[in-house]
């Protein structure tokens, strides 16, 4: 598996809800920004799945522009 690190963006497997890593992981446990919302949440490693390449931010390697607010502004 890829490591997670800081700014990647993360899809939970058991809900289908999009997140954006806030720190670094630690314990078995991602601090996640909920995509268009103020909530932050720790996710267990194993519920968590890096969205495609190229929805990544371009810092890693993918085509995503963020727009103003990011990750609160979808």
């Amino acid at each position: 598996m890829t490591e997670i690190v800081l700014g990647h963006r993360v899809l939970n497997t058991i809900d289908g809800r999009f997140g954006f890593v806030i720190n670094v992981p630690y314990n078995q446990l991602i601090p996640v920004n909920i995509e268009g919302s103020t909530r932050k949440e720790l996710w267990p490693a194993s519920q968590v799945k890096l969205r495609n390449k190229k929805l990544q931010l371009k810092n890693f390697g993918g085509n995503f522009i963020p727009p103003k607010g990011f990750p609160l502004a979808i």
